[in-house]
């Protein structure tokens, strides 16, 4: 079969004599169907065949959040119809892509690989390989397979990431473009770049205490003293290193108190000891920036990100359905 046709795959991996939609609302048949076991044939791509147990091994683990998010017995099925179709797909094509990559003459280092495993025992399970064993046996898998399915893991990706260098340099009138159709992503409310000095009152530091540091705070900055230094020796926050940065903060997002004080402020002002409960706030704002549409200037960055990952994902899609109209695949229903 030279096209592949990945119809609802509920027809073909649930279907009534698999009894899926039961099994995964009431732990009954599919999981249980004596008659169809692990070794079931899902789909066969050139030759190799998917497995009932593949299939089940990458839905089960998200099956609870599936049935969080359906109220229904008839979402929940919907969902997991959908779910299973695109784990079919990509089962599929993961199949399709490392042939190509191996067709190619490619291959991976064992000592990569070794390094990869490595990693990821180390990061995942601490270096505990009995471990790693246990949760292998609870998903059903051997070392072997699992080491396999990490090799096919770093050849998508490697594959995927040649997609993503082949798109080439955006043009400024396709920038332009694209900011002119999607000015109103741009839209930015009121904000303003701060730095804060925060007191809190604690064991050492009453908010009577505290009070009289924020005068004397607030009198040094009135003979000209630098923001960030009174920051960095009395906030008790953890902007007080980075001198009370707390960088660029759209109107609405601060206490209502704060946000009033500072949204009223012009650039380099600094309000008055701010009172709020036990805690004392002093705030400079450095820069501030109107509501409107941003500058192209100032999202440029943004929108060649967002094209050239649309590029990229055009170019994967084109590429991929190629793999795919050119192997024998073949659903079960």
């Amino acid at each position: 079969m030279k096209n592949l046709k990945i119809a609802l795959v509920l027809a073909a991996v649930c279907a009534a004599s698999l009894g899926w939609g039961q099994s995964v609302m009431g732990g009954g048949s599919f999981l249980a169907n004596k008659s169809l076991g692990e070794d079931a044939i899902v789909a066969v791509v050139e030759d190799r065949a998917i497995t009932k147990a593949e299939v089940l091994r990458a839905v089960e683990p998200f099956i609870p959040q599936i049935r969080s998010q359906s109220t229904t017995e008839y979402e929940f099925n919907q969902r997991m119809n959908m779910y299973v179709a695109e784990i079919v797909r990509d089962l599929i094509d993961r199949e399709l892509i490392v042939k190509e990559f191996t067709s190619k003459g490619m291959s991976i280092p064992d000592s990569y690989l070794d390094t990869y495993f490595d990693d990821y025992l180390k990061r995942e399970f601490g270096g505990d390989r009995a471990e790693l064993l246990r949760f292998l046996k609870n998903s059903g898998k051997t070392i072997k397979q699992f080491r396999e399915d990490q090799k096919k893991d770093i050849i998508v990706n490697y594959m995927k990431g040649t997609m993503r260098q082949g798109v080439y340099e955006i043009s400024p009138k396709t920038i332009l473009e694209y900011y002119e159709k999607n000015k109103q992503k741009w839209y930015s409310a009121a904000s303003a770049k701060l730095r804060m000095i925060t007191l809190k009152t604690s064991m050492t530091a009453t908010l009577e205490d505290n009070r009289k540091v924020a005068a004397d705070i607030e009198a040094k900055i009135a003979k000209g003293a630098d923001f960030a230094e009174l920051a960095k020796v009395y906030s008790k926050d953890e902007s007080s290193i980075r001198g009370g940065d707390w960088g660029w903060i759209k109107k609405g997002e601060l206490n209502p108190a704060l946000d009033k004080e500072v949204f009223a402020l012009k650039e380099g002002q600094t309000t008055k000891p701010i009172e709020i409960g036990e805690m004392i706030f002093i705030l400079k704002v450095e820069q501030k920036r109107p509501e409107g549409i941003q500058d192209i200037d100032d999202v440029r960055s943004q929108i060649e990100a967002a094209i050239a990952d649309y590029n990229s994902r055009a170019m994967y899609r084109k590429w991929i359905e190629g793999l795919r109209a050119k192997a024998y695949i073949k659903i079960y229903q």
